[in-house]
């Protein structure tokens, strides 16, 4: 490589000097003769590249089998044939360990030209990804975060729940935000509750019909609200309600309340007198 450097700057010297020489002496058609120089000059590369290229015989040799290999032993390997390694290729490998050649191009075996360039595709090791976050989520939904995630779901156990309704995932293995390979598993706890959304109703009696109302806002249910008429309790206040205290409903139920209304004041018919004495 060298050589031809030096070469070539001893023809862009040789055609400086030639071309001035042309200039002082005054040649007749002097582009000419610059041209011819330099064709002289240049075809003797041109001829040895092709010689070398197209028409020498080229030595070949069989690609060893550089896979699984350090980039660093690969390179080495077909240096030692004749040959030169490069890397034409990164990628993640679950069964490569990170820095080993996962394929090769051309394949082993292959009856090469000397110098042949072998390209070389590199584990970059097992691609890792955060584990999201089941717990509260309903177990239809988990298959597509973990899908979307590059991971799987594992094992699926049961277990008997009061906080949560069934078929809530209420734990998880690995934790979330954990740092695992694309692929992996994750197990699962999903709740069981079969008496989720059923609920007591409370005793409502004498509470005023706004603190009955919030009471059973709390707790899911609905009131649907009598009105009676009576001196018994204040105005506003729950006399009975339906179904009575004790008594279990599921979230969404309605629950009747009797509420008092003071009584309407009736007014009586005016006596009309007639100024006629009894008995006429």
């Amino acid at each position: 490589m060298n050589l031809l450097v030096f070469y070539l700057l001893f023809i862009m010297v040789a055609l400086l000097v030639v071309g001035y020489l042309i200039t002082k002496l005054d040649v007749p058609h002097p582009q000419l003769v610059m041209v011819a120089l330099a064709f002289l000059i240049v075809s003797p590369i041109v001829i040895s590249y092709v010689y070398t290229t197209y028409i020498a015989p080229v030595p070949e040799v069989d690609v060893p089998n550089v896979r699984f290999l350090s980039v660093e032993e690969a390179r080495k390997k077909l240096k030692n044939e004749g040959l030169k390694g490069r890397i034409s290729e990164k990628a993640y490998e679950r069964t490569v360990p990170e820095g080993k050649v996962i394929s090769q191009r051309p394949e082993a075996g292959r009856r090469v030209k000397l110098g042949r360039v072998v390209n070389l595709k590199v584990s970059i090791g097992e691609r890792m990804v955060l584990v999201p976050n089941l717990v509260g989520r309903p177990l239809t939904q988990i298959e597509v975060v973990l899908s979307e995630a590059g991971l799987k779901i594992g094992e699926r156990k049961i277990e008997l729940s009061e906080q949560y309704q069934s078929g809530i995932v209420i734990g998880q293995e690995p934790l979330p935000e954990e740092e695992v390979s694309v692929g992996s598993e994750v197990d699962v706890l999903i709740a069981e509750n079969p008496n989720f959304g059923i609920v007591k109703v409370p005793d409502l009696v004498s509470r005023t019909v706004e603190d009955a109302r919030e009471t059973l806002n709390q707790l899911k249910l609905n009131a649907v609200v009598f009105f009676h008429e009576t001196v018994q309790f204040d105005p506003g206040m729950v006399i009975s309600q339906d179904p009575i205290g004790g008594e279990e409903l599921r979230m969404g139920d309605v629950v009747k309340l009797y509420i008092s209304k003071k009584p309407e004041i009736k007014s009586e018919s005016p006596t009309v007198e007639t100024g006629i004495p009894d008995g006429y």
